[in-house]
């Protein structure tokens, strides 16, 4: 028999039973009807979620019965890995999307679960008013007995400035939804936090803080994966290199520059409105000066790392970033007459630069189809290469890489696909990056100038008498 702890193949998996425990009290091992287990993790999303797949020839849907309040007790594990583990945590049924007739005496069906702290979510209310930290107020909402009051481990980061919330009846997560925009790590100063779950616990920190410090530390990758076609049939390859092979990739929609200069990623400017003096503050946005340039990026360890905006000149001697009327926001405060401590917003802090890197997130990423590996979480970066498509000098070799593709990237969505028939376990992740490792050059063109058309007067024009 095969060692559970060792990598057999790459997609090798170990399942740890599957229990499903009915209201009832009806508890049944499922395993052997499981077709297809699927797991989803999002970096914007604060639960796990997913669904299996089961050909039932038992009667399973009648003897439970089940009626979406059942547990699920599980755990699945890359051999010599960390585990998805959904014994101590459980996850708890919540819909049957699909139960379909296959013959006399078979269905299947696709029940659909999620965490019991997403469940306890949405039937738990916040109605209360904090004078904190932003971030002690999440920790008490975490952890506190009138709220989600979970046992789950928690990873929050220290925020700066006391502010005052009025809650006004929100459920827990769109209650640190709500406050979320505002919080500014208090080590860093960088704004832009981010609140999800994987499979460490909860966490409430900002995207600097999964890419390094101070732009000086970098956080080391947690992987390299490989756009490679596969080895020769006679060749013995060792699963653990083969296994952080990229399958597949795809990108959909990237450097739409269009709407992201629209959207305020590359320039803003804010008017900060004093509605007790009655007057404005104004404050610009530029993305290379007031972002790039101060926060970490997910190449930085490279020493030519660059922004993956073009520099080049575009119009009357200016880059894109500075074009500040690109977006304009307008935001209300107060002087020190009409604030009491913690009621000050602090706009001028987290506003344009958290609206610009939660586009910048979107602005350049990749989709990609893996062996699974249960090592890998959400948040973590990884190191992807991707072969070059252009024809190459002699000098350069078969292991050239597509300098705009190939980098280090941040894992922001993933979603496992676990085939028991088969004994595979697939990945695909969406990752991001906001860098290249090596920064392109910058050279204004020009261009002919266009020629003035013609400008004509209505009333000048030609009739036909009927």
């Amino acid at each position: 028999m095969a060692d559970k702890e060792i990598l057999q193949y790459a997609g090798d998996f170990a399942l740890d039973g599957i229990l499903l425990i009915g209201s009832s009290g009806v508890s049944l091992e499922i395993q052997g009807l499981v077709q297809e287990i699927n797991i989803y993790e999002n970096i914007e999303s604060p639960f796990l979620s997913g669904n299996l797949l089961i050909k039932d020839a038992t009667g399973l849907a009648e003897i439970m019965p089940l009626i979406g309040q059942e547990r699920l007790v599980f755990s699945i594990r890359t051999p010599g890995r960390r585990k998805i583990d959904f014994n101590e945590y459980h996850a708890i049924v919540f819909n049957v999307g699909t139960r379909t007739h296959q013959s006399d005496r078979a269905q299947s069906l696709i029940i659909n679960f999620t965490t019991l702290e997403n469940y306890k979510n949405i039937r738990t209310k916040v109605s209360k008013s904090f004078k904190k930290t932003i971030s002690e107020a999440v920790q008490e909402i975490l952890l506190g007995e009138k709220f989600l009051k979970t046992k789950k481990s928690i990873y929050i980061e220290p925020t700066k400035n006391l502010r005052t919330f009025v809650i006004p009846n929100l459920s827990p997560f769109d209650a640190i939804n709500l406050m979320k925009p505002e919080a500014i790590s208090k080590d860093e100063g960088s704004p832009h936090f981010l609140f999800y779950e994987n499979q460490d616990g909860f966490h409430f920190r900002s995207l600097d803080s999964l890419l390094g410090k101070g732009r000086n530390l970098t956080i080391q990758h947690k992987a390299t994966y490989k756009y490679q076609p596969p080895a020769p049939g006679h060749i013995a390859v060792d699963p653990n290199i083969t296994l952080n092979t990229i399958l597949h990739w795809e990108i959909s929609n990237n450097t739409n520059s269009f709407l992201n200069m629209r959207g305020g990623m590359f320039s803003s400017t804010l008017f900060y409105h004093d509605i007790f003096n009655k007057n404005i503050q104004k404050f610009s946005f530029d993305y290379i000066n007031d972002g790039f340039k101060i926060r970490s990026s997910t190449n930085q360890h490279k020493k030519n790392f660059g922004p993956q905006v073009s520099l080049s000149e575009i119009e009357d001697g200016k880059i894109i970033t500075e074009f500040p009327d690109a977006r304009i926001f307008v935001h209300p405060t107060g002087s020190d007459n009409l604030h009491t401590t913690g009621t000050s917003n602090s706009a001028n802090q987290w506003l344009q630069e958290s609206r610009s890197r939660e586009l910048e997130r979107k602005f350049f990423t990749l989709r990609i189809e893996t062996y699974g590996n249960t090592n890998i979480l959400v948040g973590d970066l990884l190191n992807i290469m991707i072969p070059s498509n252009r024809k190459l000098g002699s000098a350069e070799g078969k292991d050239s890489v597509d300098r705009s593709l190939t980098g280090r990237y941040l894992v922001t969505e993933l979603h496992h696909t676990v085939i028991p028939s088969t004994q595979m376990h697939t990945m695909v992740m969406t990752v991001m990056k906001d860098s290249f490792e090596n920064a392109s050059t910058a050279q204004t063109l020009q261009y002919k100038e266009e020629p003035q058309g013609a400008i004509s007067s209505l009333g000048n024009r030609d009739f036909i008498d009927p």
